[in-house]
């Protein structure tokens, strides 16, 4: 893999803006919108993420 291939941006499925940190789908902005502000959408994603990680389909590289 080319060093300019190794970070790419990538669309948040919440706010649609592209984000080189992005995890299991969303931005940091958004989850730290989600953490303080709508509490239950953050514990549904948390919930989507643990799940995500014990299957392996998210995995540290």
């Amino acid at each position: 893999m080319a060093d300019d291939e190794i970070a790419q941006p990538v669309p948040c499925v919440r706010c649609r803006r592209d984000a080189l940190l992005n995890m299991a789908g969303h931005c940091s902005d958004c989850i730290a919108d989600m953490g303080l502000n709508h509490v239950e959408e953050h514990g549904t994603w948390r919930a989507e993420l643990a799940e995500l990680v014990k299957s392996g389909e998210l995995a540290g590289a």
